[in-house]
């Protein structure tokens, strides 16, 4: 089977001073993830670096801004026709980087993308949060 299509993202994963972890809400009709806790994140527009795409998804989904640290990981995950939103086979990889310095105030406006909220979890919270599987990647890695 060859992919029909790939997508390349960069998410981020913020702790604060009591190991809480902060998490996005993602919503978009008619996709079986719509309503599931994911990390704050997004795709990579052209010409963007991973880093740079990290860093303008966490502005734009929490109003937060940080330093972008260190690759805590590389999620990937294959999806079949049957499984894809797009009815096609195809590859997702997800860059996961640490956030540094975080500073700014969390965002509680948002303006119709696909994210309608962004909160703190502890991680015995977040285990038990309707979640997409690149979470459960991230908790084997912190």
């Amino acid at each position: 089977m060859e992919a029909e299509w790939k997508r390349t993202a960069a998410y981020v994963v913020c702790r604060d001073a009591t190991d809480r972890l902060l998490l996005t809400r993602f919503v978009m009709e008619g996709h079986p993830d719509s309503g599931r806790w994911t990390l704050p994140g997004g795709g990579m527009e052209w010409g963007e670096s991973p880093r740079d795409t990290a860093s303008r998804e966490l502005e734009e989904e929490t109003g937060f801004t940080a330093t972008i640290g260190s690759v805590l990981g590389v999620f990937s995950q294959w999806f079949t026709a049957e499984e894809s939103v797009q009815g096609a086979a195809g590859h997702f990889v997800g860059i996961v980087f640490e956030a540094q310095d975080l500073a700014g105030e969390l965002r509680v406006d948002f303006d119709g993308g696909t994210t309608d909220l962004a909160q703190w979890f502890t991680l015995d919270e977040v285990r038990a949060l309707p979640h997409v599987a690149q979470v459960d990647f991230v908790l084997d890695l912190i």
